[in-house]
């Protein structure tokens, strides 16, 4: 996991878990972008972006376990090597 963006403009109170990946998971670059060009998306759910793929949910709750599942993916794909 290199990057996880945020966009502003989601209107699903992605902010405060912004704050709260930021504090927790430093060794990964977690940022707020004023637009990450997924406009359709950004009005209809809570989503980020992880190296360049959208990941989307129902609920904040529900991305942040999709954000934890996806960190865990990757950490084991990098240990298998």
């Amino acid at each position: 996991m290199k990057k996880i963006y945020f966009c502003k403009k989601n209107k699903f109170a992605t902010k405060t878990l912004y704050q709260f990946l930021k504090r927790t998971f430093k060794h990964v670059k977690v940022k707020r972008k004023d637009c990450v060009g997924k406009c359709k998306m950004c009005k209809h759910c809570p989503f980020v972006l992880i190296d360049g793929e959208a990941v989307k949910a129902a609920t904040t709750d529900e991305l942040y376990d999709r954000i934890s599942y996806e960190m865990t993916k990757q950490w084991w794909a990098f240990r298998k090597k």
